[in-house]
């Protein structure tokens, strides 16, 4: 069976951008359209915008000022890029569960060696949130994004973390997007709890075998669907 290269959205227009800001030789400081205007001009939706200019604005390229627009940050910002074929939506997801698991795992291992107290409060107060939200059978996806994000950077490796960010960016949008499915599996909650705990008290190893736990339950939840 022949490959197909699937792009998203949001990645084309990653690349329009940058390709705005090489051929007009924006330098920072230099403003770009803004949000409506970039959706009319590629004939997307704004949600795909936005999601562009966060992966933008995470690779250091733009930033958001308010009052101001969407600024020229660093013009020469470098990145790693890949280019993925895929023969299905299933090959890709679990594949993807690979790649989570080697890049989480680490960030996980480094916090809890790293983290500072002030990013473990940072955590413990996500994590509050998300406890409160899941009681009240309301959207937690934030609060976990949040929870997720501040233990990545407890590793204090930007590499690192911009690498899972594009990862999760790329898993959730191919997600929802075919299937239209916001919930990916089910109540993981005790396990954060775990992961939260395993930084906490600098166990690296047990922080890591939480995180394969988790990917676990997200890749019971893809091969159920297909």
């Amino acid at each position: 069976m022949t490959q197909v290269r699937k792009q998203l959205i949001h990645e084309m227009i990653v690349e329009e951008v940058k390709r705005y800001i090489r051929v007009n030789e924006l330098q920072k400081g230099d403003k770009i359209p803004s949000m409506g205007e970039l959706a009319l001009k590629f004939g997307v939706s704004r949600t795909s915008i936005r999601e562009a200019l966060r992966q933008l604005e995470a690779l250091h390229f733009l930033e958001i000022v308010n009052g101001k627009g969407i600024l020229v940050k660093d013009a020469n910002s470098h990145q790693i890029q890949t280019r993925i074929f895929i023969e299905s939506e299933k090959t890709f997801l679990l594949q993807m569960c690979d790649v989570r698991r080697g890049l989480e795992g680490r960030a996980v291992e480094l916090a809890a060696v790293r983290s500072t107290n002030e990013q473990i409060s940072k955590m413990e107060s996500n994590l509050k949130i998300y406890e409160r939200l899941r009681i009240l059978n309301e959207d937690t996806a934030k609060a976990d994004l949040l929870f997720h994000r501040t233990l990545y950077e407890a590793s204090h490796n930007p590499v690192l973390c911009k690498m899972i960010d594009s990862v999760y960016d790329s898993f959730h949008e191919f997600w929802q997007k075919p299937f239209g499915i916001q919930k990916i599996f089910e109540d993981t909650y005790y396990l954060h709890e775990d992961l939260f705990r395993n930084v906490k008290e600098r166990e690296p190893k047990k922080a890591s075998e939480t995180v394969n736990q988790l990917i676990d339950i997200v890749e019971v939840s893809i091969k159920k669907l297909f």
